[in-house]
């Protein structure tokens, strides 16, 4: 049997590139002013000037010229101190019985592959896909993401392709970017899902964990290092 996973959202409440920021900016605090750049990048995201790409990477401007050492300790960290203690017990639940019964897992998020797959080995995942983002002795100002791009969508297809799984028996996701990847799933789980999402997915499985988080707050919260 093969399980797929979507990470944020879906193993916790809120998304882990905001999570990492907040981490990054708390404890490095005058890289509060990567604000002088992102803002200026959101306005051309709001006009469609540039892309979701291409504001992933602009994003990642809280990290620039962090030393690849630094950067691999704090996401060592992060994920540790962090990310482990907010996992819905629900879903880690489901994700240990099938581990006990010897299935295929596979953590497939779009966040950057700088912490994921950290994540998806600490959880014992079979395979973790992440977006891959570049990271050579230190970090760029807009780290490079290879073709097929971001880690999303349809590309999730592609990449689960790449590691021999085309088809698999269950999916869990909160979102409906997740359409594709459930597409070749034969049952799906969808984890606090919006109700427009949910009808989309007749016979869907819904699992409602606590969030414990408001959207706008934490968002805002996140971007300001809060």
């Amino acid at each position: 049997m093969t399980a797929l996973f979507d990470m944020d959202g879906t193993l916790f409440a809120g998304d882990s590139q905001l999570r990492f920021c907040r981490w990054i900016l708390k404890r490095h605090g005058w890289r509060r002013l990567y604000l002088l750049w992102l803002i200026p990048m959101g306005l051309l995201r709001g006009l469609h000037i540039i892309n979701t790409q291409r504001m992933k990477r602009a994003f990642l401007a809280y990290a620039w010229g962090m030393k690849r050492e630094t950067l691999q300790q704090e996401c060592q960290d992060f994920v540790q101190q962090e990310i482990l203690q907010i996992l819905y017990p629900p879903v880690l639940e489901r994700l240990r019985a099938h581990q006990m019964a010897g299935d295929t897992t596979v953590l497939c998020s779009a966040s950057p592959d700088w912490w994921t797959q950290l994540v998806g080995k600490a959880l014992g995942f079979t395979h973790t896909i992440g977006t891959p983002t570049s990271l050579a002795g230190r970090v760029e100002l807009m780290p490079s993401i290879p073709l097929p791009g971001n880690n999303k969508g349809a590309n999730k297809l592609i990449r689960l392709a790449s590691i021999g799984i085309r088809h698999a028996d269950i999916g869990y996701t909160d979102s409906a970017a997740d359409l594709p990847m459930l597409s070749i799933c034969d049952k799906a789980v969808l984890v606090n899902p919006k109700s427009a999402f949910a009808v989309r997915v007749p016979g869907a499985e819904i699992l409602t964990p606590p969030k414990h988080i408001r959207p706008l707050t934490f968002t805002s919260g996140c971007l300001l290092g809060l």
